[in-house]
Parts: C-alpha cells; structure tokens; sequence
C-alpha cells in the first residue's frame, strides 16, 4: 500500500494530496481513485515552502517498482518498465514539474490523469517523488565541506482501479545469476509478480545445493516483502562470504503470501570465468583451510602406488634376469655336451682308425 514518505523536521518545504470525490478510501491520505474507461481528470498537490529563501521543488510521477529488499519504491525516476506492466503510471499522467515557490509561498500543483479506453482489471500504481532542486554551486561548497549529505524527499502514492474484479497475484522466477553485493559475495534470482496486484507480506525461502547433491550450501529465508503489480526484482541470496567456485547448481525456491503459494527448481551455472572476476573483488572473503587430512591422505596413496609400481617393475627385471641366466645355463649345458660328444666321436673314429691300421701289415704276412 502507498504511503507518504516521512520528511525530517530540518525539511523548509512541504507537500500534501488534495483528495477527490471519486477517492475510494477518504480516511487515506494519498490518492486511491476510481475512475472509467477513457476518463480525464486534474487532481492537484499543495506544495507550501516554510523557509525564508526562494526554493524549486522537483515533483516527479514513477512508476512502483520493487527493490532488491522487496520494498515497493516509488523513487525511480525513469525506471525500466516490467515487461507485463500494459499500463503503466507514466502512460495515463502528464510529466514531470519543476515549482519554484517564493518564501513562505504555497501553490496547488496539478496534474492530469487520462485513462486508457479500453477496460482494465486491477491496479495503476505509483506515486509523486518529491525534492528540493539544490543549487549547484552552492551544493559544490557544501560536498566540499560535508562528506555525508541528507537528501530529504517526500512520496505521496497513487493508486487507480477501475473496477473490483479479484485479480490473484502470479509469481514467476526468471534468471539466476552471481554477483556481488556491496562488495559481497551473492547469488540472486529474479522475481516476477506478472499481475497487476500488489503481493503483500511475502515470505520466500531460497536454497541452493550442488546439481545432483542434497546438500544445502547457502539458504536465505527473508519474510514480510512486498511487491509492486507487474513488476520484478533481484532476490539476493546470501553466499556466507565464500568464494563463488565454478559449477551446475540448483536452487530450490518456495514464495507465499497468505494462501496463495509458489514453489520453483531451477538449475543455473557459474562460469570459470565469472568466478574469477567476483571472487578477485569481494571483501571479507573466506579462503577455505587446507583439508591437511586429505592432502596426507593423497600424498601417501601416491606414494604407495609409486612403490606398488616399481615394486612391479623391479620384480619383472629380477625374473628377466633370471630366466636370461637359466637360458644361458642351458645352453652352456648344451654347448659342453654337445662338445662331449663330438669329443666322443672323435675319438671313436680315431680308434676305428688305429684298428685299421694294424689290421693291414697281418694281412700281408700271410700271403707270403
């Protein structure tokens, strides 16, 4: 629901909305109007300025939008416009003004409202911003002097129907990305409410775990939020201040706000690439410890497969060289008998020889 902002007592100027009959809720005091189809109407801001010196008041209708701590922000000054937002404040309602009030002056500011022709179920939602336009140079002299500046605004909201038709929120869940968050490790993912209705009280519950594993790495539970109709944000999901490693992982995601309830399972992935970059600029980042049990545990597996190995080797040389001396034995065993054995003819046929010999001289003895 809009509300007006709360300005500081310090604050020269004010602003309040000038309710009109067609406003919905009278008790409120920002605009909750009914209008038609087609419908043209002024409503009017009365701008007072309370200080002694000339002031410029900047008044700027935006668009509601959500913000990365589910808040709907009406201070985004040509925001980017959610892809299913058809009609959007800035479409039915003149532009931007600029008041310049002298001292303790008060103007009534309007503006005009024209409605599309064509009908439409549930809400336009936004609200004027509003702040006083600061002298440059005097602004300049100041910064020099003051190293934090408070910037007061006010927001008055606005809200449109054009009719009471029940319009059910619808959340959807888009791309989910790391990043940094004020210089911290995150993951975020990116809600949708796609209708135009506003979400209240919002409770999400985001988990994120390794692809295939069970186990939950990072959780972020965040209750109360709300968001603008036809509008998305960043759902920032807290990564412990841990180094954002490289990987497939899964996000498991449950919304709800009153009975209505979502729930959502989605993979995304972390490139090498963008893990480098983040985790070389977060603060405050934890190095994970040596697991020195592990590391033991490696180191000697390593060296019990190296011994295995040339254990293996040596054993295959030492038989090698013994079947190679067997070998030789052998055949030195079969050079010598073979030896032997010519030695065993030879001398054989040198005794066959001898016989013949001595046999011949008898031989002829006897014929004489």
């Amino acid at each position: 629901m809009p509300v007006i902002g709360a300005a500081a007592e310090t604050m020269a100027y004010s602003v309040k909305a000038n309710i009109p009959e067609n406003q919905i809720n009278k008790t409120l005091t920002y605009f909750d109007l009914k209008m038609e189809p087609n419908q043209r109407q002024d409503i009017t801001l009365t701008v007072s300025n309370s200080s002694d010196a000339k002031a410029t008041i900047l008044i700027s209708p935006n668009v509601a939008m959500t913000n990365q701590n589910g808040v709907i922000d009406y201070s985004k000054v040509n925001a980017k416009i959610d892809s299913t937002l058809k009609n959007p404040l800035t479409s039915v309602i003149s532009k931007a003004q600029e008041v310049t009030l002298e001292p303790k002056e008060t103007k009534q500011v309007p503006f005009t409202l024209q409605m599309p022709e064509k009908e439409f179920d549930g809400l336009i939602l936004g609200g004027f911003y509003i702040s006083k336009k600061e002298d440059t140079s005097k602004l300049e002299a100041k910064e020099k002097d003051v190293q934090i500046k408070n910037k007061y605004s006010y927001v008055i909201g606005l809200q449109i129907r054009e009719n009471t038709n029940e319009v059910k929120p619808v959340i959807e869940l888009h791309d989910i990305k790391p990043t940094l968050l004020n210089y911290r490790t995150a993951v975020t993912a990116n809600i949708q409410n796609t209708e135009a209705t506003i979400i209240k009280e919002l409770d999400i519950d985001a988990k994120v775990m390794k692809k295939g594993n069970t186990k939950v790495l990072h959780e972020t539970n965040k209750k109360g939020l709300s968001m603008a109709p036809n509008s998305n944000f960043d759902f920032p999901i807290n990564w412990d201040n841990q180094s954002l490693d490289p990987g497939t992982y899964m996000l498991q995601l449950a919304a709800q706000s009153g009975e209505d309830k979502w729930k959502f399972e989605k993979e995304f992935t972390i490139s090498s690439k963008e893990s480098t970059n983040l985790n070389k600029e977060a603060v405050e980042l934890e190095r994970a410890e040596p697991n020195w049990i592990l590391i033991i545990s490696v180191v000697v597996g390593v060296i019990l497969l190296l011994m295995l190995v040339i254990g293996f080797f040596l054993y295959r040389h030492k038989k090698k060289k013994a079947a190679e001396k067997r070998a030789r034995l052998i055949k030195q065993r079969r050079r010598k008998k073979n030896q032997e054995l010519r030695k065993r003819k030879n001398a054989s046929e040198a005794l066959t020889k001898t016989k013949t010999v001595k046999k011949r001289p008898t031989n002829q003895t006897t014929k004489k």
